[in-house]
This record gives structure tokens, C-alpha cells and sequence, in this order.
């Protein structure tokens, strides 16, 4: 595509980088149209999905601009939102031969060195910061800017109803005009933005006449399941804990995505204690860190452990299964993720597509399951509607329709969706593939476990007992949260799951592996409160009991490691107040 400059030029210029390059053979059309343009003084909007190379088209620009004899010294700067992707994203660069240094992490000495051909820096560096200011505003040779994860510019820079923004500074990047000299392009990329977003990116950044490069997130090696979990017990994931104990580190990593720090607390413990020794490699006998085959990232997870989770999905570790929040992953580049599980639906389409999109980047067929846990009602009304389609039409379509227009079931069904695999007929006696085992229904009880008799009327009676003794907490607090599960840790969450597994609870083992209790005072009031009603609990301990075989319960800051040093001990990140980001990773 030709942008005002003989298209031979250009090719030549790309040519003859891609010669100096041993592992990039060529450049995609939609890769070279976004080049071109950004070279050309052109502002871009690309939307490409995870995993297709956007990266690498504002890596290779400072070579291409000089090949080109646009520049002497070339420089892009890379607007990033976190600080994981602009480590990553440097080391990456090194590997085409590119100078890549990050603010916040690169000495002074060496930024204003004019040494670096990308540099990459939050938005809070470039906006809040006059140093950096000032810098963007006297690079000579700068080919332009580029914005990445643009669809944080509305999701984390705008404030919902009632709210404080996020990152407020991420709003604001349509200032980056006023900084830099006239005419320098603007390139926004992201793998998902709707189409009515695409107009709230195009008005924040004041793109002008953008050149538009649009490839469908519509990734066709990953199969998509959706299955609705009736209630808060975790049997959904007994195929990853038989996976692990079949495979160990043999097998393909998983990432588990949770909705909130609790999620992720409740999903680790639930391994770990169904996994037990099997956790460990070898079954270390140890624990050491290293070696454990599970593991957690958050924003409160401790910098040198989520170095190592990052370390093992890029293929240099132990770890195969990480349960996480959205602080993982965000334009991280981890090729062999086999399957993807949301547990709980996230908030919009956009962040539906995100996640799935961390799967299947190596191009081998894929999966991604959306686990649709009925207490999880935090979600915009398209997604309300997209938990209806596994009824009565495909998943896919539904999804990607929100993207590209012209999205449509793949063929054979079952290699499509859960609603497809339902309908495929693949075969003249019907599909021979068998449903996933994700998607399986739960494994039912054992018939040896005991259990009782309940009635409506018997859980009327219960939940307004575990309503008294919720009442009684908040007696005894100090009233600092809005709301009762923040203030006492014993929310309408834990009571509902108390009443549904009323059946079957009998001792304070069974509490602790089933039910979403994080604290050990809790667990004894709730089977006091059993034996209380029904009268049916031999040597029932009281509410206030401890014995030292007693059930250890979930903390849900807890890192995931067995390995660390003092937490009382503050923990900071290398780019620190330079950087902008600070204490901010993610949005948990």
C-alpha cells in the first residue's frame, strides 16, 4: 500500500532489515500497512489480534526510518501501562537489534545519552513528570509515538458512575499533542476494541485521518466453552489437579483468571489441598518455590515471584498452572498456553477477548472456558447476553460479533464452541469427539459420605442463625468498610454456600475445603451453628476451638510460596516513582 512515497522505497528499506534478521522471514500485509504509515507521518489504528506481531511493527520503525534516510537518529517512544510488558517488550527489542531503554529502570545518564531507538515510559511518566516533558519535547529525530493497550485509555482513564479513575493519566494522553512538534503520527494498537470504542480512542487521542488496519480477533485454533457452576465449590477444577498429577511439569500451562483477589485465594487453596505432595516437582520434600508446579499472580504478589511465574510460561520454569488476575498478561508474549479458564465471567466482551486471546499464540489448537459462577452478577448487558447463546446458537459468532461484522461458526462444530460441539455432525453417524473435559458436569459426591436430611423450612432457620451471628460481628467492629463482608468477612457469599452444602457438612475439614471461609474463628462458629439446628454433630467443638491438627485456611494475599523473607519487610519494584506506575500492576 502506497502513503505518498514510492512503495519501493519502503520495501527496499524492509527488505533489507528483515536480511539483517534471523528470525523474521517476512512482515504480514496488515504489519507493513501499519509501518508504512507510521513512517510516513501517518496516525494508526490497529487492531490485531493476540499474538499476530504488533510489537514488532513500531520495533523495527528506527531501522526502517534509517534505512530510509528519514532520520539520522531515529527514536519511537512507546507509551506502556505496565511494568512487566516494558520489560519484556526491551528484551524483546534487543533480539531485532534495537536499543530499547525504560524510564524508571535505564539511569538518567543514559535516556538523555540520545542512545536509545525505543523508550518506553506510563503515561504517568510522560504526562506528570517535566523532565520527561521536556525531553519528549526536544528529541530531534523522534519518528513518533506509540500508544500500546490503547483500550485502557477509556477502560482505566475514565471513571464509571460514582467512581475515581483508575489511572486517570491514561485519559489525558491526547496531551502528548501539545508536547511533541506538529505533525508527529500517533500509532494505537490493541487486540480489543469494540467498534463503538474505536471512536472513544480516535476523539481521546485526536487521531487525525488514521490510517485503519483491522484484522478480526476471531482466533480460530481456540475453542471456546462456557459452563455455568451452580454454586461456590471448585470441582470445576478437578481436571487441572488430575492433569498435574498425570503430567507434572510435562504438561501444558494453564492460566486460571479470577475476578478478585478472593477467587484467586479460594482456587489456590483448592489446588493445593486437592494436589497435596503433588504440588512439587518430584514432591519435593523441600517446598522449595522453584519448584512448585502452581502458583499466584496479583498486584500483591511479591515482584521477584511473579518474575518467576512470568520466567515458567515463557518456557524457563517449573510453574505449568498460574491462577491470576488481569494483572497477568496484559501484551505479555506467552506462546504455548494450552488452555485459558475464566473463572467467573469478566465485566465486558473486550476483556472476554483479552483473556482468551493469552491461549493458543503458538497457532496449535487451543481452549479457552468461561465459568459462569452465578454469584458473579458484575458484568455490562452484553455479557448477560452471551451467557444465554451456549441455548441456542454459537458462542463465537456472538462474541466476535462485537469486533467484526462478518464473524461466523467455524467447521467441524466441535472444534467451534461448546454450542457447536453440541450440534456438530461431523460424521454420518454424528461427531465422535467426546465433550471436553472441562466442560464435564462435576463429579458427584462420594456415596459413602455422610449426609443429612434439609428442608426449605431447616434453611430458613439457617440462614437466619448465620444472619445472628453476622450481626454479632459487626457488634464487635469497628465500622471502617461500606459494606458487611469487607467489614466482617463473613458476607451473603459464605452464607449461601453454607445452606447448600448443609447437607453434607459434619466437621471442620469439610468447611475448609468447600466452602469460601478465610478465617479459622468463622469455620468453628459455622459448624456450631450446624450441630445447633440439627443436633446431629458428635463431639462438636465450640466456636472459639483450636486443635493442632486444625484445618489451615486461605489467606488471600498469600503469594503462593513457601520460600520468602520477612513480609513485614516492605518490597519495591525497580522503577519506582520514575516510572509513574509505582505500586499500580494491574487493575485486580
Amino acid at each position: 500500500m502506497a502513503l505518498g512515497r514510492p512503495e519501493s522505497m519502503f520495501q527496499s528499506a524492509v527488505n533489507s532489515v528483515l536480511n539483517d534478521q534471523n528470525h523474521i522471514e517476512s512482515l504480514k500485509d496488515q504489519q507493513l500497512t501499519a509501518l508504512e504509515a507510521f513512517i510516513l507521518k501517518k496516525d494508526v489504528f490497529a487492531l490485531l489480534p493476540t499474538g499476530f506481531g504488533k510489537s514488532l511493527i513500531y520495533q523495527l520503525a528506527p531501522l526502517v526510518a534509517k534505512k530510509m534516510s528519514l532520520y539520522e537518529n531515529p527514536v519511537v517512544v512507546v507509551v506502556s501501562p505496565l511494568l512487566a510488558l516494558m520489560e519484556q517488550q526491551v528484551t524483546e527489542a534487543s533480539k531485532v537489534g534495537v536499543t530499547a531503554m525504560q524510564i524508571g529502570v535505564n539511569s538518567d545518564v543514559e535516556i538523555f545519552s540520545g542512545k536509545a531507538e525505543l523508550l518506553f515510559g506510563s503515561p504517568e511518566a510522560w504526562l506528570l513528570n517535566d523532565k520527561w516533558r521536556r525531553l519528549l519535547s526536544n528529541i530531534k529525530d523522534l519518528v513518533g509515538i506509540v500508544v500500546d493497550e490503547v483500550h485502557l485509555t477509556y477502560k482505566w482513564g475514565l471513571a464509571e458512575k460514582g467512581q475515581s479513575a483508575f489511572r486517570e493519566c491514561f485519559a489525558r494522553l491526547g496531551e502528548l499533542r501539545s508536547i511533541v512538534k506538529a505533525g508527529t503520527p500517533i500509532m494505537a494498537l490493541t487486540a480489543s476494541a469494540d467498534v463503538q470504542s474505536r471512536a472513544r480512542v480516535v476523539k481521546q487521542l485526536h487521531l487525525e485521518k488514521a490510517v485503519t488496519v483491522i484484522e478480526s480477533p476471531n482466533r480460530t485454533n481456540i475453542r471456546l466453552g462456557l459452563a455455568h457452576i451452580s454454586g461456590p465449590h471448585l470441582d470445576c477444577m478437578d481436571w487441572i489437579v488430575q492433569e498435574v498429577k498425570e503430567k507434572g511439569i510435562a504438561m501444558s500451562p494453564v492460566i486460571i483468571y479470577c475476578q478478585t483477589l478472593k477467587d484467586v485465594g479460594r482456587v489456590f487453596c483448592y489446588l493445593e489441598a486437592e494436589l497435596d505432595e503433588d504440588c512439587w516437582v518430584g514432591r519435593d520434600p523441600m517446598h522449595q518455590a522453584e519448584n512448585m508446579i502452581i502458583g499466584m499472580f496479583h498486584s500483591k504478589t511479591l515482584p521477584h515471584n511473579k518474575s518467576r511465574v512470568l520466567s515458567s510460561l515463557s518456557g524457563e520454569g517449573n510453574c505449568k498452572v498460574v491462577v491470576a488476575t488481569t494483572a497477568l498478561g496484559m501484551g505479555l508474549n506467552f506462546p504455548n498456553i494450552s488452555h485459558v479458564v475464566m473463572y467467573g465471567v469478566p465485566k465486558d466482551m473486550e476483556a472476554i477477548v483479552q483473556e482468551i486471546g493469552r491461549a493458543g499464540r503458538n497457532g496449535k489448537p487451543s481452549h479457552a472456558v468461561i465459568y459462569f459462577v452465578k454469584q458473579h452478577t458484575r458484568m455490562d448487558q452484553a455479557v448477560k447476553e452471551l451467557l444465554t447463546t451456549k441455548r441456542h446458537s454459537c458462542i463465537r459468532k456472538a462474541l466476535y460479533s462485537h469486533f467484526d461484522k462478518k464473524a461466523t461458526a467455524i467447521t467441524p462444530g466441535h472444534q467451534c464452541c461448546t454450542y457447536c460441539h453440541s450440534v456438530c455432525q461431523c460424521n454420518t453417524e454424528g461427531c465422535p469427539v467426546s465433550t471436553p473435559v472441562y466442560e464435564l458436569p462435576p463429579r458427584p459426591l462420594p456415596e459413602h459420605l455422610v449426609s443429612r436430611q434439609v428442608t426449605e423450612g431447616d434453611k430458613v432457620l439457617l440462614r437466619d442463625l448465620l444472619l445472628q451471628y453476622q450481626i454479632t460481628l459487626l457488634k464487635e467492629k469497628q465500622h471502617l468498610y461500606t459494606n458487611r463482608t469487607a467489614c466482617t468477612g463473613f458476607g451473603s457469599e459464605l452464607i449461601d454456600a453454607v445452606i447448600e452444602h448443609s447437607e453434607y457438612i459434619f466437621d471442620i475439614q469439610y468447611i475448609g475445603k468447600h466452602l469460601p471461609v478465610f478465617n479459622q474463628t468463622h469455620a468453628y462458629a459455622i459448624l456450631h451453628i450446624i450441630n445447633e439446628l440439627f443436633e446431629d454433630i458428635a463431639n462438636c467443638p465450640s466456636p472459639s476451638a483450636t486443635t493442632a491438627d486444625s484445618v489451615i485456611f486461605p489467606d488471600i494475599y498469600y503469594t503462593g510460596y513457601y520460600d520468602e523473607p520477612n513480609m513485614d519487610q516492605e518490597h519495591t519494584s525497580a522503577s519506582s516513582s520514575e516510572s509513574g506506575v509505582a505500586a499500580i500492576e494491574g487493575s485486580d
